[in-house]
C-alpha cells in the first residue's frame, strides 16, 4: 500500500500548489487523478514517486507511507531524505515529458529499457528475458535496436513505459501515459497495465480528462487549483458535472464556437504572395529516407506522397506511431528536405539551399512538445520574437504579440516567464507566437496532446478561425473526435504512404 497525506506543498518559496490531499492506494487498485492544467496532478505524481524536492528548496508538509514505513515531513531541514534508487525499486514513475526520462547513456531501446534494473543489479540473463518480454507486451520488439532519440513521440512514450514496468513494480505512477499514442499502441499499453494490476500492482494514472474506457469502479480523484473537488468511482465521476472544472472525457468532440465572429485568430499576414486559386503548400511525389537507420543503413519513411493544401483547408493526418506523420509535417517548413519529389510553398519550390528561416512568414510549425520552442525570459518577448526576426520594429513586434496573446486568452500573462505558466498556457504561448508571425499555413504536431477540456476547445476555435480567415492548417493527431469535428479532410498515413485522398468536407465536419 502507498499513501500520500499532503497538508501543503510549495516549490522553492512559491505559493502552495497542492493541499488537503489524502490518497491511499491498495495493491491492485486503479486510481485516475484528473484535473485541468495547473491543478497539481504532476506534483502529486512526483510526491508518490518519492520526489519531495527537499534538496531544491521545496516545502512538503505531510507524510508518505509505503508498506509499513511512514515518513513524516514538516517542511524543515530535518525532514527525511528518500533514497531514489531504493524507492524506485518499488514505486516506478513514468513522467509526462518522456525526453526528460531518457538516460542519455543508452544507444538502443533495449538498453534504455534495461537501464534501471541493470543499475539495481538484476542478473544479466534475467534482465535480457525481462526486456524481451516487456518489449513484446508493448509492441517494441522491432524497435529494440533503434536509437531512442530517433523514435516517434508515441514510440518513445512506450519505451519509457516499458522502462518503468520492466521490473514489475508494486506501485506504478503514470503521468499522461497515453499522450501521443495511436489506437493500437494505447490498447497494448492498456492491456499491459491491466496484466500488472491483476498481478497486484497498484496503478495511479494522471491525466487532464476522464478516461473514455476504464473499469467503472476504478477510483477518480479530481483536483482543481491544488485541492480535491471530487473523490469517487469513475461511474460517479461521469455524472458529477466535472465539466465546470474543464475536466471532460477522452474521445468527446470539442465544444467550439460556430459563429466566425467569435473566433479570435487574426487573418494571416504572410510575407508570401499567393496566386489566386493556387495552393498554399504542395508536396508532389515526395519520398524521404533517414540516413544511418536500420540494418540496411537507410529507412524510407515517406514514399511518393502527394498533398495539396489550399486556403481554408484543415487537413488532418492520422496513422500509427512511426507511420511518417511528423516527418511529412517537417517537409512543409523545410526542417527536412525530400530525397526525391518536390515541395512548394505559395507556388515556390523549396530547394536544398532555401533557408528554413525564410519560410517562417509562410509556414508556422508547432512541435508535439511545444516546450522545445520556448526560450525567452518573458511571454511577451517570446511571442514578439518571430515578428522581430522577420524585420518588424520593436513597437510593431510587441503590438502584434499583444494582439496574439489576447487572441489566445493570455493577455494578462505578458510579463510572466513562460515556464512559470501551466502546461496548457505554455502551449497557448506557442500558438500566440504562431499567430504573431502571421504564417498562412499552420503545421501542428499533436496540438491537443495533454490539453484539458478548456484548452482543447480553445485550440479548436483558433484553428477554425485561421481557416475562416483564409489560412490553412495541417495537423497530425491521434485525437479522432477532434479531427472529425474540425478537419475538411482526414488522410491516413501507413508505411509512409497516404492511403486515401480524404473526402473534402466543410470546416467543422459540416
Amino acid at each position: 500500500m502507498i499513501r500520500l497525506e499532503c497538508s501543503s506543498f510549495a516549490y522553492d518559496g512559491g505559493p502552495v500548489v497542492l493541499s488537503g490531499v489524502d490518497l491511499a492506494v491498495e495493491p491492485g487498485a486503479l486510481v485516475h487523478v484528473v484535473g485541468p492544467s495547473g491543478s497539481g496532478k504532476t506534483t502529486l505524481a512526483r510526491l508518490l514517486a518519492g520526489q519531495t524536492g527537499a534538496g531544491n528548496g521545496a516545502q512538503f508538509r505531510g507524510a508518505l507511507t509505503l508498506g509499513t514505513d511512514r515518513l513524516g515531513f514538516t517542511g524543515g531541514p530535518g525532514d527525511p531524505r528518500i533514497d531514489p534508487a531504493a524507492w524506485s525499486s518499488t514505486v516506478a514513475y513514468a513522467a509526462q515529458r518522456t525526453e526528460g526520462q531518457l538516460s542519455m547513456m543508452s544507444a538502443t531501446v533495449a538498453e534504455e529499457i534495461a537501464f534501471g534494473p541493470a543499475n539495481r543489479g538484476m542478473p544479466a540473463g534475467e534482465l535480457r528475458a525481462a526486456v524481451q518480454a516487456t518489449a513484446a507486451r508493448l509492441g517494441l520488439t522491432d524497435l529494440l535496436n533503434r536509437d531512442p532519440r530517433r523514435l516517434s513521440g508515441g514510440q518513445l512514450r512506450r519505451t519509457i513505459i516499458a522502462a518503468a514496468v520492466v521490473g514489475n513494480p508494486r506501485v506504478l505512477i503514470l503521468d499522461e501515459p497515453f499522450q501521443g499514442l495511436d489506437a493500437d499502441a494505447r490498447a497494448e499499453v492498456a492491456r499491459t497495465l491491466e496484466v500488472l494490476r491483476a498481478a497486484g500492482t497498484a496503478l495511479v494514472i494522471c491525466a487532464p480528462m476522464l478516461p473514455g474506457a476504464a473499469p467503472g469502479r476504478s477510483r477518480v480523484l479530481a483536483l482543481v487549483s491544488g485541492r480535491p473537488v471530487f473523490d469517487g468511482t469513475l461511474g460517479q465521476a461521469r455524472t458529477a458535472g466535472l465539466e465546470r472544472y474543464a475536466i471532460g472525457t477522452e474521445g468527446s468532440a470539442p465544444d467550439v464556437l460556430r459563429d466566425p465572429r467569435g473566433w479570435a485568430a487574426a487573418a494571416p499576414a504572410s510575407g508570401f504572395s499567393v496566386k489566386a486559386g493556387g495552393p498554399l503548400a504542395e508536396l508532389a511525389g515526395v519520398s524521404f529516407s533517414y540516413r544511418g537507420e536500420g540494418t540496411r543503413g537507410q529507412a524510407e519513411v515517406l514514399r511518393g506522397v502527394d498533398l495539396r493544401v489550399d486556403p481554408g483547408d484543415i487537413v488532418g493526418l492520422t496513422g500509427a506511431n512511426g507511420s511518417g506523420k511528423s516527418t511529412l509535417l517537417q517537409h512543409l517548413n523545410g526542417l527536412l528536405r525530400a530525397s526525391s519529389g518536390t515541395v512548394a510553398v505559395a507556388g515556390r519550390p523549396l530547394g536544398r539551399r532555401t533557408a528554413t528561416g525564410r519560410l517562417a512568414g509562410a509556414v508556422g510549425f508547432l512541435f508535439q512538445d511545444t516546450d522545445q520552442q520556448l526560450f525567452e525570459r518573458t511571454v511577451l518577448r517570446e511571442v514578439a520574437y518571430g515578428p522581430a526576426a522577420a524585420g518588424a520594429g520593436r513597437e510593431a513586434a510587441q503590438g502584434r504579440a499583444r494582439t496574439a496573446l489576447a487572441a489566445v486568452g493570455l493577455g494578462h500573462a505578458a510579463g510572466e516567464h513562460p515556464y512559470e505558466l501551466g502546461f496548457v498556457e505554455r502551449r497557448l504561448v506557442a500558438f500566440a507566437s504562431l499567430i504573431a508571425s502571421g504564417p498562412a499555413v499552420w503545421v501542428l504536431d499533436e496540438p491537443t496532446a495533454g490539453l484539458d477540456l478548456r484548452g482543447r476547445n480553445r485550440v479548436g476555435e483558433l484553428i477554425l478561425g485561421h481557416a475562416a480567415a483564409g489560412g490553412a492548417v495541417v495537423l497530425a493527431t491521434h485525437d479522432g473526435a477532434f479531427a472529425g469535428a474540425l478537419c475538411t479532410r482526414i488522410l491516413e498515413l501507413k508505411d509512409g504512404r497516404i492511403l486515401s485522398g480524404g473526402a473534402r468536407r466543410g470546416a467543422g465536419g459540416a
